[in-house]
């Protein structure tokens, strides 16, 4: 954990993430491309407010039904690389245009309870924005504050999934429970930021 000694200004976080990053060298998963997604953590700064942005998905959506999720989706042909399959969605769910994201970085590839596998992109947008949310797959946006994500306790259960025993992290911010894959890329951040294990 970042304590009071060891403390960056929140001031200097997107600096220090963009440093961090290009330094990170992110695992990559091999699988089909039809089980290929990619999201795009967005993170935005004003007056040292450092925020991560995050969805509560609808109920009519195919997958992962009213979860807090990142702007993400299916890997399409013509996407041609993930990158830009996470810059489209972020797009066509929360209206953010690609010349308005910056991308800082990529987190480790990571395969879902589900059989997806999810390459992540942070990029850094402007605040505040005109966000136009798609209701078909967006209900609102949750800023978390990148101070809370340092300091919290997450939770930790286990599932089985298909046989498969797994380890479910949950951190709970505001009444929103935010859990899975969603919570462990938020933790996989926070570990690269900080330098420790989470």
């Amino acid at each position: 954990m970042i304590t009071t000694g060891q403390v960056v200004t929140m001031r200097a976080m997107i600096p220090r993430l963009r440093e961090k990053l290009s330094a990170y060298r992110p695992a990559s998963l091999r699988s089909q491309m039809k089980t290929r997604a990619s999201v795009l953590i967005p993170i935005a700064a004003e007056n040292g407010d450092t925020r991560i942005l995050l969805t509560r998905r609808t109920t009519s959506v195919k997958y992962h039904k009213g979860e807090i999720s990142f702007p993400g989706g299916m890997y399409e042909e013509y996407d041609r690389e993930t990158v830009r399959t996470a810059i489209r969605e972020c797009g066509e769910e929360i209206g953010v245009r690609p010349d308005d994201i910056e991308i800082v970085g990529r987190l480790n590839d990571m395969e879902t309870m589900t059989g997806f596998v999810i390459t992540p992109y942070v990029g850094v947008i402007p605040y505040p924005y005109n966000f136009r949310l798609n209701p078909e797959e967006v209900h609102y946006l949750i800023w978390l504050p990148l101070p809370f994500l340092m300091s919290c306790r997450p939770e930790v259960t286990i599932s089985e999934q298909k046989g498969k025993a797994f380890e479910v992290f949950a951190i709970r911010y505001n009444g929103e429970r935010i859990w899975g894959a969603t919570c462990k890329l938020l933790l996989e951040l926070r570990r690269i930021l900080e330098d420790e294990k989470v």
